[in-house]
């Protein structure tokens, strides 16, 4: 039988959830607005945290490994770039 296996579930505070963790890609580059990609990088790393939960990996790509550099010369560094992301199963 070759299809897959169903996520493993954890019961949590009376809950099923999954424990599959869903990649999430923001891509970030010259001149982005900090909040844009700041703001949801926030939301998705903390999600699920408080429930010893990890539903979703983020990371911030960019289309070089380099700092990328942002409104008001806020400087960050990516994660990953296009080449070496890990599929996304959301993209920002």
């Amino acid at each position: 039988n070759t299809s897959p296996r169903p996520p493993k579930r954890k019961e949590t505070k009376g809950k099923e959830m999954s424990q599959t963790s869903r990649n999430v890609a923001i891509f970030i580059f010259d001149e982005v607005e900090v909040l844009d990609f700041c703001g949801p990088f926030e939301v998705f790393s903390v999600t699920g945290r408080r429930d010893g939960l990890e539903p979703f990996k983020v990371s911030l790509v960019a289309a070089e490994m380099r700092p990328v550099v942002a409104r008001n010369n806020f400087s960050v560094n990516p994660h990953c770039t296009f080449a070496d992301c890990p599929p996304p199963d959301v993209l920002l």
